[in-house]
């Protein structure tokens, strides 16, 4: 007892110190706000990255352990789910360790606030207990029927002059004022703006300024929700709002909180004030987060200027306090936002400019592009040169942000061009998948007997012999007996023939079997427990309807050419992969034992599934099916919108080690405005700044009120001008924005855009003219401008780069590294900026092959081929690594392996070569000394072909340049040098030692000849480059004799052998064919006959009469003699068709 009182009076020192620290880590302003009286009415005004959330979290933290607040006393509204889970476990981490149960707040949004207070208290306004929340997708089924079916008056009137609300566009592809049709996006939205204002049917009908056409659809809409016993977002609000302000359904709540507020539509800022107001007169405790500068959803009837509404509406005194340290972006780029938002005026009393935590000195770039499809890849090319820094970003440090979705092509295909990974948010949602829509439809059908549109989606998918001709009679026939029987009983009278009907024979097998299926699921509605009732119902459904075998077996083959016994059930099938998911949220748990083929989903991706869907708790153990299931499908329309790409889920393992390896750098982010709002990057690309973009027009919208969330995802663009948004608009009494109000909103948007970057931010636009022309945005003005610069000062110098470092708290990279160096990448950005922008420069040259691009590597030399003049010999040694005998190695495989090999033959003179004379030796004393002279090689023809290179061709001359080892021995007059056929140069060898000429040679002792010879012992080559030397070497003491000759060595090839000529003084003909190779190579050889037959003509009189002109003198070469090259083509031609080796092709 003593420990639990001592608990208890340490427990207000703990909270003390708990509120002292949360008020240390605010600065003056979020302090003022967080400790403002908890009983009166609190705007905070919180610009882009002011801590707006941490000012929230810390209040409600305050209230409860400071006011001594209990946490059921308080309503947190936030604007997506995502954020107030957010909201959640940031407050349970601040909270750790006190008494209070963050799980007793009520944290949401309004809809789901509203859902709790419905479920509880909706019966007293005439709900079903069994009501549920209709799906988009429902949503618009019944509005294209609406329109499909309208009478002819109310067709008439809609395009007549006299209508009160416009609901008409004109037809895709039509140009004439009468081709305009009722749409269903306006009829849907003129309905949301209704019910935005808590204006129910019959009192819309009552007021005297009505619209006709829109009375009509907004009552039988509401008419077929009430058949499927189904509310939309819009009545959630509504009948919420109707509810309390007949009852007192919140009695105990002291303090309501309201995140985001400048999206708040009049119907929400009712509400707050009735979740206020709780069991008093008048509202108490009332706190707002937001910011009128980001108000950017009036397409959802979001007031921009609720502050100055709540003003004047709020019952109790209103303070406000605006936050202006700015903790996200520098302050280069706070300066450029300023000057953006300040060209609005009207709704910005008492601002102050926000102020940043630092500056990194580096000014928003904007780029204006002469056309269009210059722009997306050189901003991919900036972004290029941002990665390329070492070990500063990574792939998910970068945003482009658009307007319109139709910007997004240009962007990807720019990205996929250079390799670069990348994701879009907002793509298509799990829930919208084609077998998830098909599942959902099966239970709505056990769930209510009136889901019409439900039964004829199921009744045609999968298909089974029933078609839409069929449907549509049946839909008929449940519409002429729609508030007599339900829809399903109508199946069923038509499937008992109680009802004729002329459908097809298989049509009614269809309906019989769907019938039974839904009978036999219905009978399991009494199995416990629930989630058994749940799993057996599920798989029912998926069985019976077909869905199983189509997805394991067929998945859209043709089932007529199929025989299903012979084909093997894919359980690795996407869409079953899929169906199996939305199983384990449906039930509520995770399937234990299951098949190993069938791949089941991990127990970490359900987890993750439940997590979201905070209404599980211990009391669903208690509910029926038909509740389970309702609270499936409130759960799903609720939470769904904030879900992450549930097919990520179903991955198999390698797939998802492919994921994570490519997730290691990243992707580069691409988002509508829309997306982005609450999100930040270090750099954001925002491209399009520009008419009809930034601004946005939408072609049909012609509305004041059609700038949505849809609509800058759009793809279509008629270039018309903002001026013109409201030219078709009737005179009428209701309210309708303004031309300023629209470009405000574009204003606010780019404003929301530029504030979504922490470091660096560009903007571009494109002024082209044409049949579509585009100019900077009106908002690029020159006060603007004069706050940006035209190319990045990141790269101005070293130092700029290492500022850049040293904000972003990166260690800069080391300057003795190898690859990579800061000083030439300095100087591609500077040629690439001069360059417009136009190529990527890298290492000093464009980069025109960017899919083997290495951005840690930006020194490598790359091979000159054209931009210096060298030596094809060279160029193949240098680059290729092409030897002579790598050549020949080569050429003897590539033979070895053709079908057929023939060799020369042997060459056998004719006549006998003359025999050689020499010239008589002489004395000292007869003639002087003269100096020794050099001769050039001599050649000698060893094919009949008048220019072939001798193979006695010297490698080597006997200078100080070469090395080389020889052998001098004593030997006859008539020495003869062998040839060698195993090398293509001239090497010498031992033979054995003759007697003959015993006497020293004079010519020996010559001195010249015997400093010549001193000088071929000189062992190291320095004016050869790439020649591995060869040493020279006498074998005796003494000069030798008169007789004595010079023989081949036999050395023993290394790997210095190859380098043994000089590539500088060999052909590339020499290099690739060896003369001493006498193999005859086959191979036909191709070639075209215009190119040949171009190498051997004469010059034509008219090209010499010209040249003759140009040069002054043309000199005549004589031609080579080609042995009849036409006749070795054709032959080559005819060796094709039955050689099957391998061809040679010359280009």
């Amino acid at each position: 007892m003593s420990n639990v009182n001592t608990l208890k009076e340490s427990l207000p020192s703990t909270n003390d110190d708990l509120i002292r620290n949360i008020l240390l880590s605010l600065n003056t302003q979020q302090r003022l706000a967080v400790e403002y009286n908890h009983e009166k009415a609190l705007q905070v005004i919180a610009g882009p990255g002011t801590g707006k959330t941490k000012v929230l979290i810390s209040r409600v933290a305050y209230l409860l352990l400071k006011e001594k607040l209990n946490p059921q006393d308080i309503i947190v509204t936030t604007f997506t789910n995502k954020a107030a889970k957010e909201m959640i476990d940031r407050l349970t981490k601040l909270l750790r360790g006190t008494h209070i149960r963050v799980d007793d707040l009520m944290i949401g949004t309004f809809h789901s606030i509203c859902v709790k207070v419905l479920h509880q208290y909706g019966s007293s306004i005439g709900l079903s207990k069994q009501w549920r929340i209709a799906d988009e997708s429902e949503i618009d089924t019944i509005i294209h029927d609406l329109i499909a079916n309208m009478p002819d008056q109310i067709r008439d009137y809609s395009n007549s002059m006299t209508r009160k609300v416009n609901l008409c566009l004109p037809k895709r592809g039509s140009s004439g004022d009468d081709e305009w049709a009722v749409s269903p996006k306006l009829v849907k939205r003129q309905i949301s703006r209704l019910k935005s204002s808590a204006v129910v049917p019959d009192i819309y009908k009552e007021d005297p300024n009505h619209d006709s056409a829109l009375a009509y659809f907004y009552e039988n809409f509401q008419n077929e929700l009430t058949k499927i016993n189904a509310l939309d977002f819009d009545d959630l609000l509504m009948n919420a709002f109707l509810l309390m302000t007949k009852e007192r359904c919140l009695p105990h709540i002291k303090h309501v909180l309201v995140d985001e507020f400048q999206d708040t539509n009049e119907i929400q800022m009712d509400l707050t004030f009735l979740f206020a107001k709780a069991n008093h007169h008048l509202s108490r405790g009332i706190t707002v987060v937001g910011d009128p500068d980001q108000s950017i959803y009036a397409f959802r009837n979001a007031l921009a200027y609720n502050f100055q509404t709540m003003v004047q509406k709020c019952p109790i005194e209103c303070a406000r306090i605006v936050l202006i340290e700015n903790y996200r972006s520098s302050q280069s780029i706070l300066d450029t936002s300023e000057r953006l938002i300040t060209q609005q005026t009207e709704g910005r009393q008492n601002r102050q400019p926000l102020h940043a935590q630092f500056n990194c000195e580096f000014p928003p770039v904007y780029i204006n592009f002469p056309a269009s499809f210059l722009q997306g890849p050189s901003l991919i090319r900036e972004l290029l040169y941002l990665k390329a820094l070492p070990n500063l970003f990574t792939y998910k440090d970068f945003s482009i942000l658009v307007r319109q979705r139709r910007q997004i092509k240009p962007i990807e295909t720019a990205l996929i061009e250079y390799r670069i990974p990348y994701k879009i948010i907002r793509g298509v949602a799990f829930w919208e998948l084609k077998e998830i829509t098909a599942m959902l439809n099966l239970i709505k059908c056990i769930y209510s007997d009136n889901e019409k549109n439900a039964i004829i989606a199921s009744l045609l998918y999968p298909p089974r012999g029933l078609g839409q001709a069929s449907a549509d009679k049946i839909k008929g026939l449940m519409d002429s007996k729609a508030g007599i029987t339900t829809a399903l009983d109508t199946l069923r009278e038509i499937n008992e023939n109680k009802i004729l009907s002329d459908i097809p024979t298989k049509g009614y097998t269809v309906i019989a079997d769907f019938v039974r299926m839904l009978n036999a699921c219905k009978l399991l509605f009494d199995t416990k427990p629930v989630n058994e009732a749940l799993d057996a119902i599920f798989e029912k459904l998926f069985e019976m309807s077909g869905l199983k075998q189509e997805y394991l077996y067929f998945d859209g083959k043709k089932k007529k050419n199929l025989d299903i016994s012979n084909l093997e059930a894919d359980y690795t099938n996407k869409r079953y992969l899929n169906v199996k998911l939305l199983k384990t949220y449906f039930v509520g748990k995770l399937q234990e034992n299951k098949p190993a083929d069938e791949n089941p989903t991990s127990s970490s991706n359900a987890d993750s599934i439940r997590d979201i869907d905070t209404s599980y708790d211990a009391e669903r153990n208690s509910m029926t099916v038909l509740e389970r299931i309702r609270e499936f499908f409130n759960s799903l329309t609720l939470y769904t919108s904030d879900l992450p790409d549930l097919s990520d889920f179903t991955e198999n393992e390698s797939q998802k080690f492919r994921r994570e390896e490519n997730e290691r750098d990243g992707y580069v982010t691409i988002s509508t405005i829309h997306g982005a709002k609450g999100l930040e990057w270090p750099v954001v690309f925002i491209p399009g700044c520009e008419e009809g973009i930034i601004p946005s027009i939408f072609s049909g919208e012609n509305d004041a009120d059609q700038d949505g969330e849809d609509d800058p995802e759009t793809d279509e663009d008629n270039g018309s001008d903002i001026d013109k948004k409201i030219q078709i608009e009737s005179p009428s009494k209701r309210r309708v924005k303004s031309i300023d109000e629209a470009v405000h909103e574009e204003r606010r948007m780019f404003f929301v855009a530029q504030t979504r970057a922490k470091y660096l931010l560009y903007l571009s636009s494109v002024t082209s003219e044409g049949p579509r022309p585009s100019a900077p945005s009106r908002f690029l003005t020159p006060d603007l401008l004069g706050t940006m610069t035209d190319e990045q000062k990141v790269f101005k110098n070293l130092e700029m780069i290492m500022k850049l470092y040293r904000t972003l708290k990166k260690e800069p990279p080391v300057a003795s590294q190898k690859d990579f160096s800061l000083k030439v990448l300095l100087k591609d950005y500077s040629q690439f900026v001069s360059a417009r922008r136009e190529h990527l420069i890298w290492n000093g040259s464009p980069c025109r092959n960017t899919s083997n691009l290495d951005l840690s590597k930006n020194i490598v030399t790359p091979p000159k081929l054209s931009l210096e003049f060298t030596t094809a010999a060279q160029q193949l040694h240098s680059t290729k690594g092409v030897t002579r005998n790598s050549v020949n190695q080569t050429k003897r495989q590539m033979l070895t392996k053709s079908p057929k090999k023939s060799y020369a033959p042997s060459i056998t003179p004719s006549t006998p070569s003359p025999t050689k004379l020499y010239a008589p030796t002489t004395s000292s004393g007869d003639i002087s000394p003269k100096p020794a002279k050099d001769y050039a090689p001599g050649y000698k023809s060893f094919r009949r072909a008048p220019n072939t290179l001798s193979p006695r061709k010297l490698e080597y001359s006997p200078s100080k340049s070469k090395t080389t080892k020889i052998s001098l021995v004593t030997n006859s007059p008539e020495r003869l040098v062998k040839r060698s056929n195993e090398n293509s140069f001239l090497s010498f060898t031992d033979k054995p030692k003759s007697t003959i000429g015993t006497t020293p040679s004079k010519y020996w002792n010559e001195p010249a000849i015997k400093k010549e010879y001193n000088e071929l012992t000189v062992v190291k080559s320095e004016s050869t480059t790439g020649d591995l030397p060869m040493a020279l070497k006498s074998k005796q003491s003494k000069p030798p004799n008169k007789n004595c000759r010079v023989t081949k060595v036999k050395e023993e090839f290394d790997s210095k052998k190859e380098s043994s000529y000089d590539v500088n003084n060999t052909t590339a003909a020499e290099l690739l064919h060896d003369p001493n190779d006498l193999t005859i190579d086959d191979r036909p050889i191709l070639t075209n006959a215009k190119t040949l037959a171009d190498a051997i003509r004469k010059p034509s009189r008219k090209n010499l009469k010209k040249e003759n002109i140009n040069n002054g003198k043309l000199k005549k070469e004589g031609q080579p003699n080609q042995m009849d090259i036409f006749s070795q083509l054709s032959r080559a031609k005819k060796k094709t068709k039955t050689n099957k080796g391998e061809i040679i092709i010359i280009d």
